[in-house]
């Protein structure tokens, strides 16, 4: 299973990657428009495909991660980068390459023999298939920090749509994409009894958050539930039950 200890310090390098990247951007546009332009241009929509977006949707999810893991490197109970003795793990003793109960290169054995290391034999090839990927996929489990994150979550998205029932999709969306979720992170599914419902990606490099959000007769129910790591299976195609998970056409 994939640690969680060091989800947040991930979130937090990719971050500061999207950051500086849109600070180039910036003072590139900013020499081009003083060079060749004497007309000021309008500030950017962050609801634009080049806006800003996914920046704050991943200090969003640096903000969640911190809270749900304060002991983390980095986050309000520690500082620094973990030590390698200090990561999950760490207490076992590695396998040696030669073997458990083999004699270590260079070194002579009973028989007086010095045994020569040889290299792995590689793994054999999987066969081609050419079949396509399947259509759903399961539902996986989320823990620990991951478990708190979709929480977190899910309160915050339920909290903001208290007593404010969306009227449709569109203004499920608009409220959404204004709690710093990106547009392109926000995937309609069929509705509920005639209620909208959409679910929002939330996996950052290698996550498994998911956030089912339906509308209610008081607000939105939020659920979190956890979605495989592969980029190419979409937050619409896991299934959480029969008959309802389909997406929009």
């Amino acid at each position: 299973m994939r640690s969680t200890t060091l989800f947040k310090p991930v979130l937090a390098a990719a971050l500061g990657c999207l950051v500086l990247s849109g600070c180039g951007a910036q003072h590139d546009t900013s020499e081009r428009a003083s060079a060749g332009s004497t007309v000021g241009e309008k500030p950017q929509d962050p609801a634009s495909p080049g806006g800003d977006q996914e920046v704050r949707f991943l200090a969003l999810m640096t903000r969640t991660a911190q809270g749900c893991t304060p002991d983390a490197p980095n986050g309000t109970g520690g500082g620094g980068v973990p030590k390698p003795e200090d990561l999950p793990g760490a207490e076992a003793v590695p396998t040696p390459r030669y073997g458990p109960g083999r004699t270590p290169p260079g070194v002579p054995n009973a028989d007086g023999d010095i045994p020569v290391p040889l290299d792995d034999a590689a793994p054999p090839s999987k066969p081609a298939t050419g079949s396509a990927p399947p259509a759903t996929a399961p539902e996986v489990p989320l823990a620990g920090t991951e478990q708190c994150v979709g929480s977190e979550h899910a309160k915050r998205v339920g909290e903001a749509f208290k007593g404010t029932k969306p009227a449709g999709y569109e203004a499920m969306r608009k409220q959404l994409t204004e709690l710093d979720y990106p547009a392109s992170r926000i995937h309609r599914m069929p509705d509920r009894a005639g209620a909208p419902r959409v679910r929002i990606d939330l996996r950052v490099m290698g996550g498994h958050v998911a956030l089912e959000v339906t509308a209610d007769g008081g607000g939105v129910v939020a659920e979190a539930f956890g979605a495989p790591e592969t980029e190419d299976v979409k937050v619409t195609d896991v299934t959480r039950g029969t008959g309802r998970d389909a997406p929009a056409s």
